[in-house]
């Protein structure tokens, strides 16, 4: 049994430990003047959707067994907490006023309503990266001699104003989602109570992000720089360095170059 314990414990420490259901972000469209890191901290709530294989039932000779067809995702929940100014009542309204004219009786095109969110499992901290190159130089006169020298670094990454930062683990993006239910709110003579509002999400399909590391969302000021939605560093250097630009071909050319003289850099 002992060695049962110490086994689960070396275990939960090699994978970095347990996961905590209270470190997730979401990531929300902004709306009515609510930004998406504001919709982040005043979520109190949510839940990563789960995925139903759906099955028939088929016959071969006297035997029946199960075969897949299809699948069904069900609907997500979160809770927010309320603040004085009803702003989280008010983005919902707002979302719900562009999917229904309530005053004509008609329904919007879904595309005017449906949106991305995405939910994230964190890490317990933001972790640092790391910035290196391996380099391989021949030695003259020796085939096959080569000289391997590794340079880099592990660079603490700062809080940037402006710029939601986080280590995400799993995420899982709600894919074209928008809100079918938004629940009342109960009041009552309590005064220490809080005001709570459920909201239900329905989506089209869910599908995992990436293989997480570290990002970020530069909300306004990525929409100056032309960058919106969330970025990993690989992103970024796609946005700055595309394939084929002038930047991209000279790095080419010299890594070409480096290369004839029996040096090759890896990154």
């Amino acid at each position: 049994m002992t060695d049962s314990i110490d086994n689960l414990k070396s275990k939960i420490q090699q994978r970095g430990g347990l996961a905590r259901p209270n470190r997730f972000l979401v990531e929300l469209p902004a709306i009515a003047g609510v930004s998406t890191e504001e919709m982040n901290i005043l979520c109190r709530s949510a839940r990563l959707p789960g995925k139903q294989i759906l099955t028939a039932d088929r016959r071969i000779g006297m035997e029946f067994e199960k075969v897949a067809y299809g699948y069904a995702v069900e609907d997500v929940s979160m809770s927010f907490l309320m603040l004085k100014d009803y702003s989280i009542k008010k983005y919902f309204d707002a979302w719900r006023d562009s999917t229904i004219n309530e005053d004509s009786h008609t329904a919007r095109y879904k595309k005017s309503y449906q949106k991305k969110i995405v939910i994230h499992q964190l890490e317990e901290a933001v972790p640092s990266f790391h910035v290196g190159a391996n380099f391989s130089i021949g030695i003259p006169g020796i085939e096959g001699a080569n000289l391997n020298i590794k340079a880099g670094r592990d660079i603490n990454i700062p809080k940037i104003p402006g710029t939601m930062m986080r280590n995400s683990v799993y995420s899982v993006e709600l894919v074209d989602a928008f809100p079918t239910t938004i629940g009342g709110i109960d009041l009552n003579n309590d005064a220490d109570g809080i005001v709570e509002l459920q909201v239900q999400f329905s989506y089209t399909n869910w599908r995992k992000n990436r293989p997480s590391q570290f990002s970020f969302d530069f909300g306004p000021f990525g929409d100056m720089l032309g960058i919106s939605g969330d970025f990993k560093f690989r992103d970024l250097a796609d946005k700055f360095l595309p394939e084929g630009g002038a930047l991209s071909n000279k790095l080419n050319q010299g890594l070409d170059f480096a290369s004839r003289y029996g040096v090759k850099i890896g990154f």
